[in-house]
């Protein structure tokens, strides 16, 4: 029988370790009790998972549809936006983190920032009515809170380490939910937003170096962007807007 690392798993899968502990401690994957790697088996019921959970749909309700003889049934993503909302107007800042943090366990990285919090995010934004402001700040704080509590997991269990340059923003939330995003690929994220362009001939603790450009990238950082790639640094580009604008403040680059 082939095993599995969780490393391997989270590969193979897209899954995460939260997800992986959160699964495993509702009953929702089998245990294996031969050895601490992942058997085939347990591999596609991550698959299974997975699929169940790209739906929107809670651990509670995946547990009713299993176990409880229940028809399974989902409320969807709308609903977990909904309970976000709930609690931005209406829960204390220890009951949104808990919302936050359990959702991210419930849903691979992936799902969960692309298809809940991104569209939460952009929603809050466009918001017009009495309240707006102070729901978006909180829900910034949260997630900035929620990205600094799993890189400080993330450094515990020593995953890569990546640096996330910011290099522009038009929105500040967006560089933390992909911080979060990233983490949950299996990184430990940290994030530069001292401007300062990092130097490609100085040594760097980071295996991987992405530039965030939230809204463009100024000539002499692109240009610093491809001298990395000619000299074979493990740098990219990131972020919703790589265009070239003069206008970007950046800092010249010997």
């Amino acid at each position: 029988m082939n095993f599995y690392s969780t490393e391997t798993v989270c590969a193979i899968t897209g899954a995460n370790r939260a997800n992986l502990r959160r699964w495993l401690r509702g009953g929702l994957i089998s245990e294996n009790h031969v050895n601490k790697d992942w058997s085939r088996h347990q591999v596609d019921e991550v698959l299974a998972m997975m699929a169940l959970t790209a739906g929107g749909a809670t651990l509670w309700q995946i547990y009713q549809g299993r176990h409880c003889g229940l028809d399974y049934s989902s409320s969807g993503w709308v609903a977990r936006r909904g309970d976000l909302l709930r609690q931005l107007e209406l829960g204390s800042d220890r009951e949104l983190a808990r919302t936050v943090r359990n959702l991210a366990g419930d849903y691979s990285s992936d799902d969960f920032v692309n298809v809940l919090m991104k569209p939460l995010n952009r929603w809050l934004r466009d918001d017009t009515r009495r309240g707006a402001s102070r729901r978006l700040t909180r829900f910034h704080e949260a997630i900035v809170h929620h990205s600094d509590c799993v890189k400080r997991a993330s450094a515990r269990q020593q995953q890569m380490p990546l640096l996330l340059e910011v290099v522009s923003t038009g929105d500040e939330t967006e560089v933390w939910l992909e911080a979060i995003r990233l983490t949950g690929q299996g990184f430990c994220v940290d994030v530069d937003q001292t401007s300062q362009p990092m130097l490609y001939g100085s040594e760097s603790r980071h295996d991987h170096h992405l530039l965030w450009c939230g809204a463009g990238i100024s000539h002499e950082r692109m240009t610093q962007f491809q001298r990395g790639l000619r000299s074979g640094k493990p740098v990219m580009l990131s972020g919703p807007d790589r265009s070239i604008h003069p206008a970007v403040a950046a800092a010249k680059v010997a």
